[in-house]
């Protein structure tokens, strides 16, 4: 479906013009998207919520793609209106104030969080809308920064796609950890874009870095019974669960449906997997231990720090469905009680106290620039992964390895990064 296209449907028809009905049936929706899911919910709900009858609601929408454009395009149109009025206090870039308005806008941080990994899957019918939106805005911040007095090299179009990434990946963790403050963060960030690096907690300079792990999740799979063709069947199971969670979402995908792509009955394949939650648990303990950064050739947490970026090259090369996948379901799982939350939840709280780690272990090893703070850096640098997957989804050019190296190459003391590598003079 195309952008023009999503949401087409949502011009009241000449038999029922009825803007309140219209208006009322819109802020249902977004309270039934946001508190539900977008996948989880039909659009009996929403006529229900609404207070009017599934053929009253087809009388204004269509479908659920249209009524689901139709609230999105409200949003955009309200933040468009926004921006094009706003006065930016001197010595910002209105980012963390475009942030902070979004926040208090009911239902904004919540949908779009969903949608963007939702519509991830190029059938999904708010792709189109979702990838001229990364467009728009990235070519929008791209031309801000190239006003910019930027200096040491760095380039406006890497540094836009970087700091949409972490907006994205913030607000992601943001649904997951209420008590990480988005807007601060951005605040941060508009100052060292501006020339004005921020101050360091001086606790970070002396606090102890503990002994890393291996990886940021090591979750081993469970033994299972059943022997050579038990083990298949379950691979097989797993291998079709990734593919259809990857493009329909947890609450979009059923049992049924993966059997068939399994080429199994519905009964064999819950005799091997048990419920469909334990499915979803089965496969996110996949896709970490089909991604797991290896260990470099050095000790030193600077290797460590590159080898993520060859991760995601790995990744993208060679298990792409694995994104899709992760993009879909963390997003998905923002919602409280699906049955992702908690996993991902912990998830990022331990991604974040690994990272942590990683950057005060650099900071002891004399690699990481003193102006960078270790706290900041560990929800900032998973938040630009993150976030960086995204817009891949959306626009295979970005390049994630190379987003990534480029964000690293800001962290590290000149001469730090393995390999002598080259790198982009600091900001």
């Amino acid at each position: 479906m195309s952008a023009a296209e999503f949401g087409g449907g949502a011009a009241p028809t000449r038999q029922a013009r009825s803007a309140e009905t219209r208006r009322r049936i819109l802020d249902a929706a977004t309270t039934a998207f946001v508190d539900d899911g977008i996948a989880a919910v039909s659009l009996r709900d929403i006529a229900g919520l609404a207070g009017v009858t599934h053929p009253g609601l087809l009388r204004h929408f269509a479908s659920k793609d249209a009524l689901l454009g139709a609230v999105v395009e409200r949003l955009d149109r309200e933040n468009s209106e926004w921006i094009d009025a706003a006065e930016l206090a001197p010595g910002t870039l209105g980012m963390a104030a475009l942030a902070e308005r979004n926040a208090g806008t009911p239902g904004y941080l919540e949908l779009y969080t969903a949608l963007a990994g939702e519509a991830t899957s190029a059938g999904h019918p708010a792709h189109e809308h979702l990838r001229e939106r990364y467009a728009r805005v990235r070519a929008s911040i791209t031309e801000q920064l190239a006003a910019l007095p930027l200096g040491g090299g760095l380039d406006p179009a890497i540094e836009a796609a970087l700091v949409i990434a972490a907006w994205d990946g913030l607000q992601l963790q943001q649904r997951y950890a209420p008590e990480l403050d988005l807007v601060a963060h951005l605040e941060r960030h508009e100052q060292r874009l501006l020339g004005s690096p921020p101050a360091v907690d001086p606790g970070e300079r002396t606090a102890v870095a503990e002994r890393l792990p291996p990886t940021v999740i090591v979750d081993e799979e469970p033994s299972g019974a059943g022997g050579r063709l038990g083990r298949e069947r379950r691979a097989r199971i797993a291998e079709s669960a990734i593919e259809l969670f990857a493009r329909t979402g947890y609450h979009g995908t059923s049992l049924r449906e993966i059997a068939e792509r399994a080429g199994i009955s519905k009964a064999t394949l819950v005799h091997h997997v048990g419920s469909k939650d334990e499915l979803l648990t089965a496969v996110l303990r996949l896709r970490d231990r089909r991604t797991i950064t290896p260990e470099p050739d050095g000790d030193r947490a600077v290797d460590r720090l590159y080898a993520l970026a060859d991760t995601a090259d790995r990744t993208a090369r060679e298990e792409p469905g694995l994104i899709e996948l992760y993009s879909v379901l963390s997003c998905e799982g923002a919602t409280p009680g699906h049955p992702a939350h908690d996993y991902f939840a912990r998830r990022f709280r331990e991604s974040r106290r690994y990272f942590l780690n990683l950057l005060r272990r650099m900071r002891d090893e004399g690699a990481l620039r003193d102006d960078r703070d270790p706290r900041h850096e560990s929800a900032w640098l998973p938040a630009v992964w993150d976030g960086l997957q995204i817009q891949w989804s959306y626009d295979p050019a970005i390049d994630v390895g190379v987003h990534l190296r480029a964000y690293f190459d800001e962290l590290v003391v000149p001469g730090s990064a393995p390999g002598g590598r080259p790198r982009r003079a600091p900001s």
